[in-house]
């Protein structure tokens, strides 16, 4: 098959790579309840695609070039202690409340770079999995985006076990970021394209300056509202400030993907052989109105995160 026969046939297939991995927590851990020490468990995380014009690994080991298709890589998840960022650079944590319950202060932990900090014990303030997203040998490049088609959801938070309440799926975010990769060496900025959350937030959390609606703590006395683009359940479309609607899912039709229609804003764009870094960051929000006690004292379930993408050949 010709290079531009088969790049023809690309444009007009179904690509798509599912990433799941466990983020294991406990229901009982609210902004001011610490988490245990826990042991890490390792998840997979696996691709398919009809044409493998998309392809995902584990950034450790790097893209599989050559006729072998990467469609599994794995990763560790841990358990989190709730936190707050607005650009996943600047984590907050809770450091006193007052006789009402409601959280007053905060303060910035000194967070290593796979989110554990250390508070009387060892704690994580969110789960980082890192993967390159990559083409198979010429066929040219490719446009990222969440899988519009996927019925289930794009994203999806499940439950493996007996939980005790929803309030860890519903206090749950999930993070992606994109950085441009040359071989093996990172380029350019990390940068933080959607948050999702499993549940639209429109209340107030537990805090004593708490607002309605997707909040984030902006300083050791103040919350905001967040500024990063996110969407939430099956809604894949963000509206910015200046009241411009972004897309963020392809269209799929029978089994072929292909952009929005209007208003399409990639999860990565412009993706070639040499590939762009990924990475999910999980945690905890702490100002979510369901980031609140558990009258169980544990919480026996394991959480899986799975994000569907699909891929349009361009």
């Amino acid at each position: 098959m010709t290079v531009s026969k088969l790049k023809k046939e690309l444009a007009i297939a179904a690509v798509m790579v599912t990433i799941s991995f466990l983020a294991l927590c406990s229901a009982s851990y609210a902004w001011y309840i610490a988490n245990n020490t826990v042991n890490a468990t390792t998840a997979t995380i696996s691709a398919k695609a009809n044409n493998f014009v998309l392809q995902i690994a584990k950034l450790s080991e790097g893209a599989q070039h050559g006729d072998n298709q990467s469609l599994i890589a794995s990763t560790v998840g841990h358990r989190i202690s709730p936190s707050s960022t607005n650009d996943l650079k600047n984590w907050y944590i809770c450091q006193g409340w007052g006789q009402n319950g409601k959280v007053q202060t905060y303060m910035i932990p000194t967070i290593e770079a796979d989110g554990k900090y250390t508070i009387e014990k060892e704690r994580y303030a969110y789960i980082k999995s890192e993967y390159v997203l990559y083409t198979v040998t010429e066929t040219g490049l490719c446009d990222v985006y969440l899988d519009g088609g996927e019925l289930a959801g794009a994203i999806q938070v499940t439950a493996q076990g007996s939980p005790t309440s929803t309030v860890i799926p519903e206090s749950m975010r999930v993070g992606i970021t994109i950085q441009d990769l040359e071989g093996t060496t990172p380029t350019g900025t990390e940068e933080l394209v959607l948050v999702y959350a499993p549940k639209n937030e429109t209340g107030k959390g537990n805090d004593a300056t708490a607002i309605n609606g997707w909040t984030y703590v902006k300083n050791e006395n103040t919350l905001a509202p967040v500024t990063y683009p996110h969407i939430y359940e099956k809604t894949y479309t963000w509206t910015d400030s200046d009241n411009k609607v972004h897309d963020y899912a392809a269209v799929k039709s029978e089994e072929s993907y292909s952009a929005p229609a209007a208003n399409a804003d990639t999860i990565a764009s412009d993706v070639d052989y040499d590939g762009k870094i990924m990475r999910l960051y999980i945690w905890l929000e702490g100002t979510d109105e369901q980031c609140v006690n558990n009258s169980n004292e544990d919480d026996p379930s394991t959480y899986n995160v799975t994000v569907s993408l699909a891929g349009v050949s361009k």
